[in-house]
């Protein structure tokens, strides 16, 4: 009886460790400028030229080659100067849809009407890429505002990534 016990304990903690949580991945993506296609003036500054170092963004999900719920971290805001001296706000968390053929996460928001933003993580052979869309049309002082920023991502461990999300960039 005691054996058989034995086996039944043994077989359930195995199977449970066939069940057991998939990891997360943290990744830390610095928000490199690509392209930036506004027609207004805001659009036109320095700081938002191809090229720049506009921000920073750190997603956390667990890679499961599906469907996932992904969140989004950045840190300040692109157009302010001392955006580096800020600490990471969660901005985003959503489900993101996966596209198995380019192994692709994508999602986004509407945040009005006039603003919506995009974003897109993508594996290439365990190397992960970001590529994030924003674009504004309120009227006023921004009209037709589009940028889109991209990166290779730094793959981070969690106790790193708690640390930068806590502490910042600097």
């Amino acid at each position: 009886m005691k054996k058989f016990l034995g086996i039944i304990v043994i077989g359930l903690l195995l199977s449970g460790n066939a069940y057991a949580a998939t990891k997360f991945t943290y990744l830390s993506c610095k928000q490199i400028m690509k392209d930036n296609l506004s027609k207004d003036d805001f659009g036109k500054q320095d700081f938002l030229n191809n090229g720049k170092y506009s921000g920073h963004i750190f997603y956390k999900f667990k890679d499961l080659k599906k469907k996932a719920t992904i969140t989004v971290y950045q840190v300040g805001e692109f157009w302010e100067s001392d955006w580096k001296s800020k600490k990471p706000k969660q901005i985003f968390k959503s489900k993101f849809e996966y596209d198995k053929k380019d192994s692709i996460y994508s999602g986004g928001e509407e945040i009005t009407g006039q603003i919506s933003s995009g974003y897109g993580v993508q594996n290439i052979n365990g190397e992960y890429f970001q590529t994030t869309i924003f674009k504004a049309n309120t009227g006023g002082t921004i009209n037709d505002f589009h940028l889109i920023m991209d990166s290779k991502c730094e793959i981070v461990d969690k106790k790193s990534f708690n640390k930068l999300i806590k502490n910042g960039i600097n």
